[in-house]
Parts: C-alpha cells; structure tokens; sequence
C-alpha cells in the first residue's frame, strides 16, 4: 500500500476483522517505527480521558458504555462524513478537544476545591464560636442554642474570668482530639485548661455544614478550645501553636466583647453565604461541561460522548499498532498478513470499494503467497451467538492449534450437562430455564431500554441449557425442592420397618420416591450420585483422549500417537475404565446380604496396590464371568 494512504487503507481493512498482521519488524526497536509517535499521543488522550472519568465520578456523572462495536463504528463512519474533512484529521481535532476540555475542567475543579476549602474554613469559625460561646458568657447571642444543667456542669473546670488568660481556639480531625489531648498535657505539664467539643450536625446548625473536600471525603471534626496564663509571655504561646500546626489544626480568634463576638458572628455567617453562591455558580458550570460529556451525542448512539472518544482511540491505536508491523520501502508499505480463505472475497472488494469512495487514496495490492514454514497460522474459530459462550469457556483453558478438533463444539452439550449432574433439581432448574427463555425472548427490549440484565444476554442461550438440563437431570433424581415426587407410584411395600418389592417391578424413570425419607436414604443417593458422576467424568475424558487421537491422525505424528496417545488411553481404561467396569457389574448383580457386597474403592486401591491380587471375599472373579 502507497504511504499517503496507508491510514485510510488500513482502517478500512480493520472495520472487516478479517486480517491478523504479521509484524516484520520484530528486530525493530519500538520507538523507531514509524507510527510509535500517534499511538504515544493516543496514550497520552486515553490518561486525559480518564481523569476526565475520574472527575465524572467524583461529580456523579454516569458513564453509557457501548458494547456493541459494530454500532459504534457505523456511527463513527456517519458523522465523519458530515465533518467534510479527510477522516485522519479528526484524530487532531479530537487532541485539541480533548485538551482544551481538559483544561478548561481541571481549572474549573481548582477553583472549585479552592472555594469549597475557603466555605469550610468559614464553617468551621461559625461552629468555633457557635461552641465556645457558652464559656465566654456569650450564651444569649448564639440564636438556638440551649444549655441546660449538664452543660453548666461542664463549665466547673474553667479557669476563673476575673484572672488574665490567653485563649487558642480552632478545629482539629476528630480522630487525633484524644492525642492532641494528652499531648498538651505533657507538653505544658497541666499548666493549660482544654475543652475538646465534637461537631455534630443537627437542625440547629441552619445550613452550617461542611462540603466534601477535593477528595470527596467529607472528615469529621472536633472544636478544642484551650485557656493557659497570661504571664508565660510568648514561651508557652510558641509550644502550643507548634503543637497545634502538628496536628493540622485550623486556629481562628474569638472576641472575648461580646458587641465585638456578634459583629464578628455576623461577618463570618454573611461571608459564608457568599462563598456559597460562589461555590453553587462554579458547581453549576462543572455539572454542565461534565453533562455533555456524559449525554450521547445529539448524531450519535445511546453512549455517552466520553465512551465516544475513547472507543475512537482505541481503534486509532489498533490503526497505528497494525501500520507499524508493515516494513517501509521507500514510499509503499510491504505486509504479510493471515486471511480465512471464506474473507478473502470480503477484503478485496473492501480495497475496491475504497478506491471507488475515495479517489485521492491509492489501490493497495492484494495477493496470496507462500505461508512461512516457521510461522503456524493463527487459529480462528467462527462463533455465533449461540456457540459464543462456550467457544470463551474452551479459550479461557486455551485456544486449539490451527486445524485441530475444536472442543467447543462439544462443549455446547457436555458444559450444561455437566452442570446439571452437579445442580439437578426440577425446581430450581425450571426457574433457571424460565429466566434464560426470558433473555432469549425479551433480549431486543433488555437492549433497547439498557436494563441490567443486558450484560448476561450473551449467555442467554448458555442459562437455558443449564436450566433444561438441570430440570432432566432433577426429573432423573426424582428432586423438586428437596421433596421427591410420585409419578408413576413405587414398586415397594412398606410394613412396620421392612420395606418389600414387588416381583419384577421397575421404576419406569429416575427414582423411586421410597428411597426417600429412609435411615439409608442418604448413602443411598450419595453412592448413586458419586458413580453417576465418575461414569460421566471418566467418559468425559476418553472423550478428550481420541480427540487427541483424530489429531495425531490429521498432522500424521507418530510420535503423538505412539508416545502421548496410546500410554494415555491405556492407563485411562486400565484404570479408571475398569472402575466404571465394576460400577456396573456391581449394578447388575443381586446381593441377598448387601454386607458382602464388594468395596470398588478398596477394590481398585488393591489394584494399585497389591497388582491386581483380589481378596477372596469380594468374589470379583464370579462377577467379571457373569458379566461376560
């Protein structure tokens, strides 16, 4: 592809998700390429991004994601052909926007956090001279404040008005007042009084409450008051202003006049309401730049503008990453790429399209060639939406070799299965059917109106059938919650504590409700369920074991069959095979006196054991020659 087109090419090739690129510069030093620039810069935006996240949460501002990709880029392709630019332009046009929005939001913020530190400093002198008051004699001037016999009691303590003190007031964290208490008592040696008067908010603090600070915390605080002798001079002034300023303390003035205490009341409570008008302006316009962030835009899907911008770096980056695998000579790009054979159509007429679209854009040349021989092809695996979720469960364990046996097919049915083996009830499996029916039927209305059940209509299909297999798998266990059911009557005869079968009675499916509510009910069905499961499980891994097989068979290695399958499936049948051998020969015979019945796990331990050697007792050589 010519360089002057090798964005518009290339974006038009990943919109088709059809190409894997191999990356012919791996001896190439990542910031020597040449696109390692833009996708710097689209990290950079992608940061800037979230900060601006970061100040949406902070400010309550929800985010609309987009998880539909397909949308998203038709979208994208929508209103870039109303801009009447070239489409790389708007990678520019977005960094601008981005920045200037940034900018803009982070000198809002400042400002904001500075005049919301100022409020709280004005509300905490309100609250200081609000609980000091009292000890001052100022008791009438504070509006709403009533203090009764308990709070006299608590004036006991101060130091008499008729001596000359000094006052240090202010508001320290409520969570250091104690160690702020003890020490002031070591440092002056109890030579000061303190009062320690935690802020509670009440009805009677008329609006009088902190804002959340830059944080988003909102800390409690505690007001201390501390009375020490005039006659110190400056010494013990110093020591507790530093001890003080250690704990963060804000230290504000009360006027001991009580003309001058109003006056100054009022002063605080008039500045504090300005502030708040101020605070209120700048909380408005942070809401309204932050709102149109987070609204759709007026064109565009039912994401937020913010998920707009970053889904645009995201493919810009994938772009550029993808540009930097090409090698460059002179002035056309030279690439090697991986394409399933049923896309190839697809992508040629992709690059005819785009010539077609736009003439300033060079054709690119599209041709097959001889794949490396040290290369493996990717592996690439079409899903739809029903096999989707299973195909993600096999890739979570790991992703098949190109042209091996894919066991998500398999999948499909063994996953829910099993799933129903373990969670079998007729109960709780009709409920869990009923809900995946209701995600496949109602999906189209879940989407549209963004309910919270949408993020599991990509396992919609993936819940049915765990619940239909729950609900076989419950009939089979004669289980409906936790209370069996009588289909078809039972083939026992209760009398007193002895339970007697009919001749040649079989229960027609799953099991008889007799066996329920029985002293043996519980080893009964916990040795069934157990070697239902082992049955399951070990055909489960012969299952994996010839797939192994058909592998070996289609890339011809003998020495994955010689080596790897047949020690394998020896040693599965020699073992656990023959286990599940003698769970159904244990089935299949009657035993008068079930205490002579053999025990297959000491059975298959003696074969680890002892090498096979049988203890007479079990007669397992009776059974193997009925069975046979």
């Amino acid at each position: 592809m010519p360089r002057e087109g090798a964005w518009d090419i290339m974006n038009e090739l990943g919109e088709t998700s059809a190409l894997q690129f191999v990356d012919l510069n791996e001896d190439e030093q990542a910031f020597n390429r040449p696109y390692s620039g833009y996708i710097k810069r689209c990290e950079e935006m992608e940061l800037k991004i979230q900060t601006i996240e970061v100040a949406m949460a902070r400010f309550k501002k929800k985010i609309l994601r987009c998880d539909n990709t397909k949308a998203f880029l038709k979208n994208l392709r929508d209103f870039l052909a109303t801009r009447n630019k070239a489409e790389h332009t708007y990678f520019e046009d977005l960094e601008s926007e981005i920045e200037e929005r940034l900018a803009s939001l982070n000198e809002q913020i400042k400002s904001h956090d500075s005049l919301v530190e100022k409020y709280n400093h004005l509300v905490e002198y309100i609250h200081v001279l609000a609980k000091t008051a009292p000890y001052f004699g100022h008791e009438g001037i504070i509006q709403g404040q009533n203090f009764g016999s308990d709070e006299e009691q608590k004036f006991e303590g101060m130091p008499p008005r008729d001596l000359k003190f000094c006052y240090l007031s202010g508001v320290i964290d409520r969570d250091d007042s104690q160690r702020f208490r003890r020490m002031l008592f070591r440092a002056t040696l109890g030579m000061v009084w303190s009062v320690l008067i935690d802020i509670e908010p009440s009805a009677d603090d008329k609006g009088d409450v902190m804002l959340e600070n830059s944080k988003g915390e909102k800390k409690n605080k505690t007001v201390f008051l501390i009375a020490y002798p005039g006659g110190n001079g400056e010494f013990l002034k110093n020591k507790l202003n530093k001890i003080a300023d250690s704990f963060g303390a804000s230290k504000y003035n009360i006027p001991e006049n009580p003309g001058a205490f109003m006056s100054k009341l009022k002063e605080i409570r008039d500045l504090k309401e300005d502030a708040w008008r101020v605070v209120e302006v700048t909380r408005n316009h942070i809401d309204m730049v932050l709102e149109g962030l987070a609204q759709p835009r007026k064109s565009g899907g039912g994401w937020s503008r913010i998920e707009d911008y970053r889904l645009f770096l995201v493919k810009e980056k994938a772009v550029y990453h993808n540009l930097n695998m090409l090698e460059l000579q002179n002035t056309v790009f030279h690439g090697a790429c991986w394409c399933p054979e049923a896309s190839e159509e697809t992508v040629r007429q992709t690059l005819m399209g785009l010539s077609g679209r736009r003439a300033h854009v060079a054709g690119a040349q599209f041709q097959r060639t001889e794949p490396p021989t040290k290369k493996s092809p990717p592996t690439y695996i079409r899903t739809n939406e029903f096999t989707a979720p299973f195909q993600e469960i096999v890739n979570t364990y790991g992703a098949p070799r190109y042209r091996e046996v894919n066991p998500g097919l398999f999948t499909c049915a063994t996953f829910p299965f099993l799933f129903g083996v373990m969670f079998g009830d007729m109960g709780h499996g009709a409920i869990l059917l009923a809900f995946g029916l209701y995600l496949i039927f109602k999906k189209d209305d879940l989407e549209r109106e963004k309910s919270s059940l949408a993020g599991l209509l990509s396992a919609r299909y993936l819940v049915a059938l765990m619940g239909f297999f729950a609900f076989y798998c419950g009939f089979i266990y004669n289980d409906f919650m936790a209370v069996p059911w009588d289909f078809f009557g039972t083939c026992y005869t209760v009398s007193g504590h002895t339970a007697t079968k009919a001749d040649g009675c079989v229960y027609p499916f799953g099991l008889d409700p007799s066996w329920y509510h029985k002293s043996n009910e519980l080893a009964y069905f916990n040795s069934f369920k157990m070697k239902l499961s082992v049955i399951i499980g070990v055909s489960q891994m012969v299952l994996g074991t010839m797939l192994k097989l058909f592998n070996a068979i289609h890339f011809r290695s003998p020495l994955d069959f010689f080596f790897e399958w047949v020690p394998q499936i020896i040693f599965l049948l020699s073992t656990f095979g023959y286990m599940i051998l003698l769970i159904f020969l244990k089935w299949g015979t009657f035993y008068t006196d079930t205490s002579k019945a053999p025990s297959i796990i000491n059975v298959f331990i003696n074969l680890m054991i002892k090498a096979g050697e049988f203890v007479r007792n079990y007669d397992i050589c009776e059974l193997i020659l009925l069975f046979l």
